[in-house]
């Protein structure tokens, strides 16, 4: 595939992250300034993570049997709609409607976005970057545009192009890229990759607990609004360029790397009081994700062929995440407090970090990618 074509599908991702970010990163005040309590506004977050988790599952499994390219087209369209229909959200209700919808939207493309490209022989270090880039691009809308109707009409809009993009995105090969010939058995591909979907999910747990509740706690210690904004953006800055250099990496040590600074940087959430030492762990946080994102990717894409479903339980387990975490940081922040959340994300990476630092893996080569 050339370089040209490798390039078309990275920028669409970045505009599907792009619009991802932008509208979320705002979405626990906008539930805050509608009324909603910290537990609430859990289960606003929480409606989103299971409609994508569900989404996630079934589309991952399909793609491999009816070809990948039509679920990153379908779900881009979907996508365009549902970040739309936030601009109808006047209430606790159709709020968390409109995300469960923007959920649903998501899993149908994710999944086979991230399988479509490592099957095209994408760097999947330097792919994942574009997401990061997507994350920054985002958070740059919100701090330059700080009405909500705004930055969702925006998210539809990024999504918009990346479908015309994806127009132009080549047809499968045959052997590459392409259904594979017989059914797919969903709890033999679990079983391959097991303790790592088991560890990211301990770890993204603790982190999805703390993000729900994180504007809230950076505006009680006294962060401005825009610097909301721009320690979303640090992180995905040293993310991007992270991602870029890793593939080159043995994936195990990098997952592992990845749980440990995970630690770290929830510890430091909890014994911080302002915002330089906020800047210091936001580097941390990148550095963090970069490592256990694109290590464990790596790791359940090298398990088997059938890797749309491998990709789907990747995404899965991540929005497992999104449905429970921000339930019990909601809970967590109400009995405890805040920094409560930060020590429970703690505890839940140490309990990750234990599981898996993964000796189950096939010895495939990270150069078979396509194979």
């Amino acid at each position: 595939m050339s370089k040209q074509t490798l390039l078309l599908i990275s920028t669409a991702y970045f505009l599907l992250n792009g619009a991802i970010q932008s509208s979320t990163i705002f979405i626990p005040l906008l539930g805050s300034s509608l009324g909603g309590t910290d537990f609430q506004i859990g289960l606003i977050g929480a409606s989103y993570g299971a409609a994508y988790l569900l989404a996630s599952l079934y589309s991952g499994e399909k793609s491999d049997q009816w070809g990948k390219l039509y679920f990153v087209r379908l779900g881009l369209l979907m996508c365009t709609a549902a970040f739309a229909s936030q601009l109808r959200a006047e209430n606790l209700i159709t709020l968390a409607a409109s995300r469960a919808f923007v959920g649903l939207s998501l899993g149908v493309t994710t999944a086979a976005f991230v399988a479509y490209a490592f099957e095209s022989g994408t760097d999947m270090g330097k792919f994942s970057s574009y997401s990061s880039l997507g994350w920054i691009g985002g958070a740059v809308a919100a701090t330059l545009i700080t009405d909500f109707d705004m930055l969702f009409l925006c998210s539809s809009l990024f999504c918009a192009v990346a479908l015309f993009m994806s127009l132009f995105f080549p047809k499968p090969l045959l052997g590459k890229n392409s259904p594979v010939d017989t059914k797919v058995d969903l709890i033999v591909v679990i079983r391959r990759g097991f303790k790592i979907y088991i560890s990211v999910f301990l770890r993204h747990l603790g982190a999805t607990s703390v993000f729900i509740i994180f504007p809230l706690y950076l505006t009680s210690l006294g962060v401005e609004r825009s610097w909301v904004s721009a320690l979303w953006g640090i992180n995905f800055v040293v993310q991007f360029f992270i991602m870029r250099t890793l593939e080159r990496f043995d994936p195990r040590s990098v997952f592992a790397f990845g749980q440990v600074a995970s630690i770290a940087v929830f510890i430091g959430y909890g014994i911080v009081h302002s915002l330089t030492p906020l800047i210091f762990i936001q580097c941390m946080l990148g550095v963090a994700w970069a490592c256990l994102y694109v290590g464990a990717l790596l790791l359940v894409m090298q398990t088997g062929k059938e890797r749309g479903t491998a990709s789907g339980i990747f995404q899965a387990t991540l929005n497992l995440c999104n449905a429970i975490g921000p339930i019990l940081g909601g809970i967590i922040a109400q009995q405890w407090g805040y920094r409560g959340v930060m020590f429970f994300a703690a505890a839940l990476g140490v309990g990750g970090l234990l599981i898996a630092v993964p000796k189950s893996q096939p010895n495939t080569s990270m150069m078979s990618k396509a194979g």
